[in-house]
């Protein structure tokens, strides 16, 4: 599973989140709202969309005084988005494997690069393989990087423990796959040696930006306008589940 979470302040005007993927679920609290004791409002205390509903649709708890009351919105809720030519994806395409210890992956370099950098210590998951299926719908840990300068790059596949995985005695790799990241291993932040203050932020520092995006843009009818805290959580399913 991807995932991702953060908070805003909720106002009068619309929220990107630009995540990197176009979620299957999103969730949306009004954590000001929830901790009242009794809930008084007639504001949005829940949201949550799920991908298939219409775009900008939401599904809507209102926690008042008595019952929670259900509700659907048909206009200013959630919005899938994939913006620009270089919004940033989480997904390559495999070109090849070997068949040897450790195996390698070939995979295809978007042009223009919009996807989120591949690097030593990602976990990610493979699916969609014709001929090598062994390899599909597994977590492995990328090692051996190497940018290819060209249209490709290739990784050698290790197992969450950190083993090569001996590809050798898989089937023969034909065409297609999809290799699906997972977890962006971050860098350490950069520290001033006298003051402990951060003088190069560990990466990646949240959501990634770019020029572009994949994500989802919250209407103004969940995200309120009353500054109260707002949480959201986005989910996406891999291969390997949630």
């Amino acid at each position: 599973m991807q995932y991702r979470n953060g908070t805003f302040t909720s106002t009068t005007a619309a929220v990107t989140l630009p995540l990197g993927f176009v979620p299957d679920k999103i969730n949306i609290y009004n954590l000001t709202k929830l901790e009242v004791n009794p809930p008084n409002s007639a504001t949005p205390a829940e949201s949550w969309w799920i991908n298939g509903m219409p775009s900008g649709s939401a599904s809507q708890t209102v926690f008042t005084a008595g019952a929670p009351a259900a509700s659907y919105i048909t206009s200013n809720g959630v919005t899938p988005v994939i913006l620009g030519g270089d919004w940033q994806s989480t997904q390559y395409t495999i070109s090849g494997i070997t068949n040897a210890n450790p195996g390698v992956v070939t995979v295809t370099v978007r042009a223009p690069t919009n996807t989120l950098n591949l690097a030593n210590g990602m976990i990610v998951t493979l699916s969609g393989v014709v001929g090598m299926t062994q390899v599909n719908t597994n977590r492995y840990v990328v090692a051996n990087y190497t940018a290819g300068g060209g249209t490709t790059a290739t990784f050698s596949l290790y197992d969450l423990f950190g083993n090569p995985v001996n590809t050798s005695a898989f089937g023969t790799y034909v065409s297609g796959g999809i290799v699906n990241q997972i977890s962006y291993p971050p860098t350490a932040p950069v520290l001033n040696a006298a003051t402990g203050a951060v003088i190069t932020p560990g990466q990646p520092a949240g959501n990634q930006y770019d020029i572009g995006y994949e994500g989802v843009i919250l209407g103004t009818s969940v995200v309120g306008a009353n500054n109260d805290v707002m949480w959201w959580e986005a989910f996406f399913a891999t291969p390997t589940g949630w």
